[in-house]
C-alpha cells in the first residue's frame, strides 16, 4: 500500500473501531487500536521527515530562483531562524503597562493581547512599547545550525494582510 493510500485506510480502520466499540470492547479491538496507533506514529515520523526534506528543497529553490509567490499578498522567502526571549518579565510587564497608559486590557490573550505561553507575544509587545524599550526588555537570538555554526535558515511566509 502506498503512503498516499494510508490516510484513507487509517480513517476506515478507525471508523470500524468506532463501530465495534459501540458493540463492546474486545481483545481484538484492543490489538487493532494499538496497531492503528503504531501505524499512525510511523506515518507521523515519515511525514515529519518528508516535511524537513521539502523545507530543504524549498530553501534551495528560493536561494537559486528567488522568493516563491503564493498569491493573495503571500510569498515564501528564506530568513534566519530567530528566538526572542524576555530578559526580565517584570520589566516587560511594566513597559507594556506604561506604554498602554495603565490599560490592563492589553494583557488579554487573543489577537489583540500580548500574552502567550512564553508568556509574551514579542511582536505585540514590540508594537506597543517601540524599538528602544523593546530591546531593553527582550533579546533576539539567531538560531545557529549545530553542524556549521552559521545562522539556521528556514522558509518563512510573508503575508501582506498582517
Amino acid at each position: 500500500m502506498s503512503e498516499a493510500e494510508l490516510l484513507p485506510e487509517i480513517t476506515n480502520r478507525r471508523r470500524k473501531l468506532e463501530e465495534a466499540s459501540e458493540e463492546g470492547t474486545s481483545k481484538a479491538n484492543t490489538d487493532e487500536i494499538l496497531k492503528l496507533r503504531d501505524d499512525i506514529s510511523v506515518l507521523q515520523r515519515k511525514l515529519k521527515a518528508e516535511a524537513a526534506l521539502l523545507e530543504d528543497l524549498i530553501r534551495q529553490h528560493i536561494d537559486a530562483h528567488g522568493d516563491i509567490e503564493i498569491g493573495g499578498g503571500q510569498r515564501l522567502y528564506v530568513g534566519n531562524t530567530r528566538i526572542i526571549k524576555s530578559i526580565d518579565d517584570k520589566q516587560v510587564f511594566q513597559a507594556v503597562l506604561d506604554a498602554a497608559g495603565g490599560d490592563l486590557s492589553v494583557f488579554q490573550a487573543g489577537a489583540e493581547g500580548v500574552l502567550v505561553s512564553q508568556p509574551w507575544k514579542s511582536n505585540a509587545v514590540h508594537k506597543i512599547i517601540g524599538d528602544e524599550l523593546f530591546y531593553t526588555v527582550f533579546f533576539v537570538e539567531t538560531v545557529k545550525d549545530l553542524k556549521t555554526g552559521r545562522p539556521k535558515r528556514s522558509v518563512k511566509l510573508y503575508d501582506s494582510n498582517f
